[in-house]
């Protein structure tokens, strides 16, 4: 078994905390670490990945769009999912065909030994703080429709831009996307949100509890 490994992570502490874990797991022959989609881009340009550890907070994509585009090219290829969202729309989310295992990242040390050696034998892999908060969603009235129209940890970011009134090219600037980009997510949470402009957005955004007052 000589595997090659990707990890994408945004933070460069995580990504050598990760890698470190990985060499002592035999198995593998390359460990190769990118900080955006377009690093690991460069990165599948050259080399065949088999696993890939993934982060969900990206500077230039969402992380569940990396995950779609990855199965799409690479459908055999196992997917790991590393976060610090324990939030409940974003487990239910989480618990996807196309995701091979989830580990928290305020356990992430202890369980992604584990959750590698479980998805290289086939199997699904949930770190045991995922399996609690996944039983939990039905004891607190979520449904699947619900969760499944729950924004998105990127339109989350633009939803909170918008909030303190950020344009469209503010909020591309400091998300580091495009202005298209930006304006596909408005249209996304206009539609999740039943909004009919910026303020019943961000009024009903506060009446669901996705922003906060004072917003931070």
């Amino acid at each position: 078994m000589n595997l090659n490994v990707a990890i994408v992570d945004d933070h460069p502490l995580v990504l050598e905390g990760l890698k470190s874990l990985l060499l002592q797991t035999e198995g593998i022959e390359h460990i190769y670490t990118a900080q955006t989609s377009s690093q690991l881009g460069s990165l599948l340009a050259l080399h065949s990945i088999h696993l890939y550890i993934i982060d969900l907070d990206l500077p230039d994509i969402d992380g569940f769009e990396l995950i779609h585009q990855i199965k799409q090219k690479s459908p055999e290829a196992k997917i790991i999912v590393s976060t610090m969202h324990e939030e409940i729309w974003i487990v239910n989310k989480l618990k996807h065909p196309d995701i091979d295992a989830v580990v928290f990242k305020s356990s992430a040390g202890e369980y992604i030994q584990k959750a590698l050696q479980t998805v290289l034998k086939g199997k699904k892999y949930y770190c045991p703080q995922f399996q609690k908060l996944y039983k939990e969603k039905d004891k607190i009235g979520y449904t699947p429709d619900t969760l499944d129209s729950a924004p998105t940890i990127r339109e989350l970011d633009v939803l909170k831009a918008i909030a303190k009134g950020m344009s469209t090219h503010e909020i591309s600037e400091c998300l580091f996307i495009s202005e298209n980009t930006v304006e596909w997510h408005r249209k996304n949470l206009m539609v999740k949100f039943g909004a009919k402009n910026a303020t019943d957005l961000v009024i009903k955004a506060l009446s669901k509890g996705y922003l906060s007052i004072p917003l931070k």
